[in-house]
Parts: C-alpha cells; sequence; structure tokens
C-alpha cells in the first residue's frame, strides 16, 4: 500500500450518515466506514480533494494524522511526545485543538477541555525540544491548523482510542458562499442538499416548489442539483479571480511539499472554473417555483439567488401564503416547505392554525403532487391531517426533526 494511502473523516449533520457515505462511493472511493456523525474513507489525497470539492452533505473532512490507545487523561501527555511535530505544523503557524468524547468517553473523561490542554501542552514541549526552545503558538479564532481529537471506546483493547485529525477545511462546506441574507432560521447548506436528496425530485421532469422558501437555501440547493454543480463553485471562483484561500489544507505541510498533488489540485479547480457557468446556463425556465407570505424573505432570497449565479427567472418568486397557495402549473413534481416549529419563531397556537391549513390545502389543491415537510415539532405535525407516507429523522442542529413525505391523490 502506497505511503500516500490516509484515512480521512467527512463529517456531516446527524441523520445524513447514510447518503453521505452512498454520495462517497458514487465518487468512486470503495473503503468506507459509517460512523456517528460522519464517515471515514480510505484514499489518496487527491480523492480526499474531490470529497470537499463535490460532497453537497459533508460539513468538514479531516486528515487522521495519529492514533494513540490511552487508559486516561495521564497517558495522553506521553503518547503524544512521539510524533515529530515540527513535520505536520511550521514554528511560524497557529494551531488550535477540539475535543469530542463518544457517549461512554463523555461519561469517563468528563472534561474535554481539559484533554484539549493536555495534548496542547505536550505538543508544545515536544515542539521545544526538537527546534532548541521555541515553540508554535496557541489561536482559537483564526488559526492556521485546526486539529480535531475524538476519543472513542475500544472495547477490544479495553482501552481509549484517542483520533488525532486535521481539519483539512477551515471554514465548514456548509458554507457554500452564496448566502449574503438570511431570514428567520435558515436551514444549513448542507442539511437544505440532503433534504433534497431525500426527496424523490427527479432533476429531469420534476418541478420543484418551495411553498415557505425563506432565504431560498432549498431551491438553490435543488438548482445546484439539478445543474450537477459542484457545491464548492464559488469558492473555487474565489480562490482563482480573487486569490482568496478557500480551505485551510492550502496552507498545510502535506500539501506544500507536495507538488504533484498541487498539480492535481490545479487541474482539478480550473476544470470545475471552467464547467460552471456553462452548467448554470442548463436551468431551465419554469421548473423551479419559491413562494412565501413575507416580501423580506422574497428580497433575502433574490439576493442569494443572484449570489449563486442563478440569474434571470430560473427560480420564479411569489409573495403568496401557503396555506392558500395553488399549483403555478401542472406536475409532475414536489412540493417541499421548512415550516417553524416553534422552538425559536411562530406562536404555538397560530403554529397549530397554520400546520392544518396548510395541510387541508394540500388535499384540496395538490392533487397529483409529493409534499415534504420539515417539521421538529410532533404535535404540530399531528395538524396535518394526511396520511405521512414515510418519515426521516433528521437533526437541524440539536433539533429533532423528521423529513414527512405526502401522497396526493
Amino acid at each position: 500500500m502506497s505511503k500516500n494511502f490516509k484515512t480521512f473523516f467527512a463529517s456531516c449533520p446527524k441523520g445524513l450518515e447514510e447518503i453521505l457515505e452512498k454520495e462517497i462511493k458514487s465518487f468512486g472511493l470503495e473503503q468506507i466506514l459509517r460512523g456517528e456523525g460522519g464517515v471515514s474513507f480510505y484514499s489518496f489525497p487527491d480523492q480526499a480533494l474531490d470529497v470537499i470539492f463535490r460532497s453537497r452533505i459533508a460539513s468538514r473532512v479531516y486528515m487522521e494524522l495519529y492514533t494513540f490507545q490511552i487508559k486516561g487523561e495521564r497517558d495522553l501527555y506521553d503518547v503524544a511526545q512521539n510524533p515529530t511535530w515540527s513535520n505536520v505544523l511550521d514554528l511560524n503557524q497557529t494551531f488550535m485543538i477540539t475535543t469530542l468524547l463518544d457517549s461512554k468517553a463523555s461519561f469517563y473523561f468528563k472534561n474535554s477541555l481539559a484533554l484539549s490542554q493536555i495534548l496542547k501542552d505536550s505538543i508544545v514541549d515536544k515542539y521545544r525540544e526538537e527546534s532548541g526552545g521555541e515553540r508554535p503558538s496557541v489561536d482559537t479564532k483564526n488559526p492556521d491548523l485546526s486539529f480535531l481529537m475524538r476519543i472513542e471506546d475500544d472495547r477490544k483493547n479495553r482501552s481509549w482510542k484517542a483520533r488525532l485529525l486535521l481539519d483539512m477545511c477551515g471554514d465548514p462546506l456548509s458554507n457554500r458562499g452564496y448566502r449574503m441574507n438570511t431570514h428567520s432560521a435558515p436551514l444549513r447548506e448542507n442539511l437544505a442538499a440532503g433534504i433534497v436528496m431525500l426527496t424523490d425530485f427527479n432533476p429531469k421532469k420534476d418541478i420543484f416548489i418551495d411553498s415557505m422558501c425563506g432565504s431560498g437555501t432549498l431551491l438553490i440547493e435543488a438548482a445546484l442539483i439539478k445543474a450537477e454543480i459542484v457545491p464548492s463553485y464559488l469558492k473555487i471562483r474565489r480562490l482563482i479571480e480573487r486569490k482568496h484561500r478557500s480551505w485551510d489544507f492550502l496552507a498545510h505541510k502535506w500539501f506544500d511539499e507536495d507538488p504533484i498533488l498541487q498539480k492535481k489540485f490545479e487541474d482539478k479547480v480550473n476544470r470545475i472554473y471552467s464547467q460552471t457557468l456553462e452548467q448554470i446556463n442548463t436551468l431551465d425556465y419554469h421548473q423551479f417555483y419559491g413562494f412565501d407570505r413575507d416580501w423580506r424573505a422574497l428580497e433575502a432570497c433574490q439576493e442569494n439567488l443572484k449570489a449563486a449565479l442563478i440569474l434571470g427567472k430560473v427560480v420564479e418568486l411569489k409573495q403568496q401564503d401557503a396555506t392558500t397557495l395553488m399549483p403555478p402549473c401542472e406536475g409532475p413534481g414536489i412540493v417541499v416547505c421548512n415550516p417553524p416549529y416553534g422552538e425559536r419563531i411562530g406562536d404555538k397556537n397560530e403554529l397549530e392554525d397554520l400546520y392544518y391549513n396548510y395541510g387541508e390545502n394540500l388535499k384540496k389543491n395538490w392533487k397529483g403532487f409529493r409534499a415534504f415537510i420539515v417539521s421538529g415539532d410532533q404535535e404540530l405535525r399531528k395538524q396535518i391531517s394526511l396520511q405521512t407516507s414515510k418519515r426521516i429523522p433528521l437533526f437541524n442542529g440539536a433539533l429533532d426533526c423528521r423529513l414527512l413525505r405526502y401522497n396526493l391523490y
């Protein structure tokens, strides 16, 4: 096996692990292991770059640097003395460490901040030893390198496995770069993409309607899927046109010292850059529709569409209450919405009326469509008097939600 063959971890919103696994398989990777909160995969670094550029679901991609076996906190300092840290970061680079504990480790260790501190002390002490007294600095706001230590139960060895991962992204992959304006409580972009992918939206023949579009995240992600545009296209444009460092790995030693990988990277981004506008021009009129009763939401949506380079009337917007909305054209198609849950916006009694009236409108006027609703409140879901054909568990941040499907006959 090549020495360049490495272990990577792609994180994602909870509930989207299976669809992330399928997505990474579609990129031609085979050695994949799905876990809680993401997917591990084994590949060459240039294949990991494909995941960063092309994944609609991943939040971040990490490179695994080291795996330590520890019995407790005291072991961590000693085992972290083994690597040569000057091979990982330069003296003039800053770093930070975040520690995550699995459910069993959280009962045993209690304090993740203390573990991060122990690892930090070990790294800088070893660096002083290697460099004759000098050490890199910690920066918790804008570091050059961000380490993630995941501590997991290792029953086989009756110990804890501490995996040290290096964040390749910096800015989360969910921050596509088109959200100039937000309204109310918008979905993260990768969660919105996951919702679109979990519906049975057929980009070749279905119309796509968001009946409560807000700032337009579901609409934009659906249009990108239709045009087969990679979600990193705006970051790549900023990289090429403004020399913006769009990902942290561009400043990492492992990348800086590999000219072959740098050439592959340049080829990949130049190809995506040249293809993007051509792909956007394949988007048709009369396929994507967005409605909202709040004109401010529609203004935010229009601004975000412009930033996403989705111009003209590719997405048709109109101010309209979803409870009285009629189909803008004949199906087949899907109508989707992410109504308020009552957690952050909306009075509970008003929301009960909203859910009930919306369900009645779907029942009476949307025959031949498939409806999908993202809901984080079980009581509100009960107000929709339609038979649910599918319930898919999702998490919107910490909120336990369901993606509900309704067949409308």
